[in-house]
């Protein structure tokens, strides 16, 4: 007894008899099936590019006059959005159909195999198959939206508490310094209070100095006031600083405009990824380089350590490489991080970039290599 539901199926074959057997198949399975049949490659994407056309399944053959093999599952399954497309074939090649399903069609049957139940429940399987990728897509969508709006509001916050910092707690130490060195030019001031006073003058120094440090690492003032590149030459500097180990960094001459929310996460990798070298590589030579290169901006950072690794180079667990590549993610950028033999890591960001305007005029730290 055919199965109830309404089913919108475009048949894609060439062959009279082959197109008749399928249709007399889907006939015997189910109830009212909506048949359109395109017998050439030109007529199937006439049908499918055609205002309103809606189809719930494709069934194609890989044998059409105008068009064969990969390049035609590669055309339809682009022209066919989100509806599943099921490959009829006389060709009992494996490799070829692994590779078939890898670009997205949904399955693959030989044709001396089908059956009237085989190639229906190759229909249910595909569609609900199909049904629930979409419903995770979407799932992962919203959750990603909600991620990106999370992480700008938390950009927004560190922004604001590091404006806290700099201009209320770093104005108040400012005041209490004014106020200790004019306390010790008081001429009524004993003079053994006076090295109480100087040695409170240099702690409320250090303490100033440490309030500026902990603000540019929430918020680098270089990132708004001069631009990307500069913030990441200074953190470079910092890490050099702090670490003790020699680092090399060679910035483009040529860079482009960026927007800010991809500046901030593209300095937050960065960050990370210095992060990770100072607990974990145990590195001896680090090497940033930057490159705008045909449209995209490439940034590559080596170091000369350890290395990864591979459980942990693929560990989801692992909170430092999964804020990177959510922060990749959020601006459809590319990360890849490879550790060659467990002898340094590689990290590589590839941004897409619209526009070619030159910042020169927006940095002032050096592009050459220093060391």
């Amino acid at each position: 007894m055919p199965n109830k539901g309404d089913h919108a199926i475009l048949v894609i074959e060439d062959n009279p008899g082959d197109f008749a057997l399928v249709e007399e198949f889907l006939l015997e399975q189910i109830e009212a099936p909506v048949i359109s049949h395109a017998i050439d490659y030109k007529a199937a994407r006439d049908i499918l590019l055609a205002p309103n056309a809606s189809f719930d399944i494709i069934l194609l053959d890989l044998s059409l006059p105008d068009k064969t093999g990969l390049p035609l599952i590669q055309e339809i399954v682009e022209m066919s959005l989100n509806t599943p497309v099921i490959v009829l074939t006389g060709y009992a090649d494996l490799t070829f159909g692994v590779k078939s399903l890898s670009l997205g069609v949904s399955d693959y049957i030989l044709k001396d195999e089908l059956t009237a139940l085989s190639l229906y429940k190759s229909i249910v399987y595909s569609s609900e198959r199909k049904r629930i990728i979409l419903a995770l897509e979407t799932s992962e969508k919203r959750a990603r939206s909600f991620a990106k709006q999370l992480n700008d509001a938390l950009e927004e916050e560190r922004a604001r508490i590091a404006r806290e910092i700099h201009d209320e707690f770093g104005q108040q130490l400012s005041g209490l310094k004014m106020s200790l060195s004019s306390l010790k030019k008081n001429p009524g001031v004993c003079s053994d209070v006076e090295p109480i006073i100087e040695t409170i003058v240099s702690e409320v120094n250090t303490s100033i100095q440490s309030l500026r440090q902990i603000a540019n690492e929430l918020r680098p003032v270089l990132i708004d006031k001069l631009g990307l590149f500069a913030a990441i030459e200074w953190l470079v500097s910092e890490f050099e600083r702090k670490t003790g180990i020699p680092s090399r960094i060679y910035v483009d001459i040529d860079q482009p405009v960026i927007d800010k929310i991809i500046e901030i996460n593209i300095f937050r990798i960065c960050q990370e990824a210095l992060t990770n070298i100072t607990k974990h590589a145990e590195a001896t030579m680090v090497n940033i380089r930057i490159e705008n290169k045909n449209g995209e901006l490439l940034i590559r950072i080596i170091d000369n350590g350890k290395g990864i690794k591979p459980t942990l180079l693929h560990n989801q667990l692992s909170m430092g490489l999964l804020n990177m590549k959510e922060r990749a993610n959020l601006i459809g950028a590319e990360l890849n991080i490879s550790s060659p033999a467990e002898k340094g890591t590689i990290i590589e960001l590839i941004v897409t970039i619209n526009g070619k305007e030159n910042l020169n005029s927006r940095r002032s730290l050096s592009n050459q290599d220093r060391g």
